[in-house]
C-alpha cells in the first residue's frame, strides 16, 4: 500500500513536470533579419575533405553563424535558394536556427557562433 502511494505521487510529479516543461517550449515567432553571407568550409565534422555550407544571419544586434547541410558535390546548390543580402526570418531555438524566406523552403542550421553586431567577425 505504501509503495502504491509513492508510485502515485511520483506519477503526479512527473505529469506536472512534463506539462510545465512543454508550456514554456512554445514556438516563438521568427524574427526579421538579413542574410550576410553564405560560404563553404571544410572539416566541420572532423573529416578534412567534407564540405559544409555556412550561413551568417544578422537578427537585430546579434550575428548568428550556422552550419547547414553537407555539400557532397562541387556542383551542389549550397546556397539552398538564398543569397547574401536577402531579407529573411530566423527562428532561434537553443542551438538551432531555422532560416525562412518567401518562395524558398525553410533551412535548418546548427548555430556555431553568436556575436554582438559591434564585435569583430574574426
Amino acid at each position: 500500500m505504501h509503495s502504491a502511494r509513492i508510485r502515485a505521487t511520483s506519477l503526479c510529479l512527473f505529469v506536472v513536470a512534463v506539462v510545465t516543461g512543454t508550456a514554456g517550449a512554445e514556438k516563438q515567432e521568427p524574427a526579421e533579419g538579413e542574410l550576410l553571407s553564405i560560404i563553404v568550409v571544410k572539416g566541420l565534422d572532423g573529416v578534412a575533405s567534407h564540405r559544409w555550407s555556412v550561413f551568417t544571419v544578422q537578427v537585430g544586434d546579434i550575428i548568428y553563424t550556422g552550419s547547414g547541410k553537407r555539400v557532397r558535390h562541387p556542383l551542389d546548390d549550397y546556397n539552398e535558394g538564398f543569397k547574401p543580402g536577402d531579407k529573411v526570418q530566423a527562428e532561434i531555438r537553443g542551438n538551432d536556427m531555422t532560416i525562412k524566406k518567401p518562395g524558398v523552403r525553410a533551412l535548418k542550421t546548427k548555430i556555431m557562433k553568436r556575436l554582438s553586431a559591434n564585435e569583430s567577425l574574426n
